[in-house]
């Protein structure tokens, strides 16, 4: 009982960022606070702890019948984090990443469904899609109790915010309470791919839809279209995306007629040189931006150039190197006809396509959980 109502508690509060921020010396890139690096403890992840201590009987019992995967993840993990560029970086992030593990491990083993999470995701989305139509119209932060749930202070003349420009009319784009509202919209396009597959109610799902409208994320809404308005082969779709992503750090030419890629493209090239740095393990989980500023010339090393890559398989790989690459195909292998199943296989897709374009899916507590959230339903 006190499991399925910490269950629900931890949906709820999925879309939050209410945490303790800590900053230690390797929170710091070329001097400068790095919020991706900063370790930081959740109000989810002390929900998330809690659920998995209620349920580590099940838990101990499904690892000791797999002990040698376990010994070999935990292996491969100190390996990519003490020959990484910053270890106690990735120490910090494989920790994360086990947490999240356990925590999909046991929502697997709980046997979860839509029932189980529906209402709370449903309420949560809501006042987060309610949240950001108010920041759309008033062009500001809301206050108030949002402010402890992850919204950041703002206005119409805040600096360093994603603004839109429609009709010489210059806007700032709402985040709602996530970090920035690309985030946003990989969110609720995860939260409207559930509802649509579990056929919620027409008010429900047009709200969350006017939600991903009005974050004005591309990639997002090129996803919608490509999966919701216009389907296509999802096989086709992986694979071109899939290509596409892997291509973009050798085809800056092509991408630079496109603007909402254009911006971003100065972090390709050294990508290809992250990658080259370290190709069998990787530079470290989470040491993207450590790493990066060995390749960028003085006036580049600014809090807006020091990001990850917006490429998730380029971040992916210039991570975990082809080592953990191969680990990762020879898991997609192994349980590769649950992962074949059609509905799980659009989220693949979903993220392959918004990954293209953005990391938030390798980055952001609140898209990786969205994600373990949907693949234990779906899987």
């Amino acid at each position: 009982m006190f499991s399925t109502i910490l269950l629900q508690l931890i949906v709820f509060f999925l879309p939050s960022q209410l945490g303790l921020h800590f900053w230690p010396e390797f929170s710091r890139a070329a001097g400068i606070k790095i919020d991706y690096l900063s370790p930081t403890l959740y109000f989810t992840d002390l929900l998330i702890i809690a659920f998995i201590a209620l349920n580590l009987k099940i838990i101990l019992i499904w690892l000791k019948n797999y002990k040698f995967e376990v010994v070999f993840l935990l292996v491969y993990v100190f390996l990519n984090s003490f020959y990484g560029v910053s270890p106690s970086n990735s120490f910090f992030w494989w920790g994360r990443v086990l947490l999240y593990l356990l925590f999909i491990l046991t929502l697997r083993l709980r046997k979860v469904t839509w029932l189980h999470i529906k209402n709370p995701l449903i309420i949560s989305t809501l006042l987060v899609v309610s949240l950001e139509m108010f920041q759309l119209f008033h062009q500001s932060s809301f206050g108030g109790l949002f402010y402890w749930l992850g919204e950041r202070a703002f206005s119409s003349s805040t600096s360093g915010l994603a603004r839109l420009s429609l009709g010489g009319v210059d806007f700032v784009r709402p985040p709602s309470v996530f970090s920035h509202p690309n985030s946003l919209a990989g969110y609720l396009l995860v939260v409207y791919y559930l509802l649509h597959l579990r056929r919620s109610a027409l008010w429900c799902r047009l709200f969350v839809f006017l939600g991903l409208l009005f974050t004005f994320s591309k990639g997002a809404l090129l996803a919608f279209l490509l999966i919701f308005t216009f389907p296509f082969n999802s096989y086709l779709i992986l694979a071109f995306f899939l290509t596409f992503s892997l291509l973009q750090p050798f085809l800056p030419n092509l991408l630079s007629s496109l603007q909402f890629v254009s911006d971003r493209l100065f972090l390709l090239v050294p990508s290809r040189k992250i990658i080259f740095l370290s190709p069998l393990l990787g530079v470290g989980l989470g040491n993207f931006v450590p790493s990066l500023i060995r390749f960028l010339p003085g006036s580049f090393l600014l809090p807006e150039k020091l990001q990850p890559v917006h490429n998730l398989p380029v971040l992916l790989v210039s991570e975990i190197g082809f080592v953990g690459l191969a680990l990762l195909i020879l898991l997609i292998r192994k349980h590769y006809r649950k992962i074949l199943n059609p509905q799980f296989l659009t989220l693949v897709v979903i993220i392959i396509i918004t990954g293209s374009f953005d990391h938030y899916w390798w980055t952001l507590p609140q898209n990786k959980l969205i994600l373990l959230l949907a693949g234990a339903i779906l899987l």
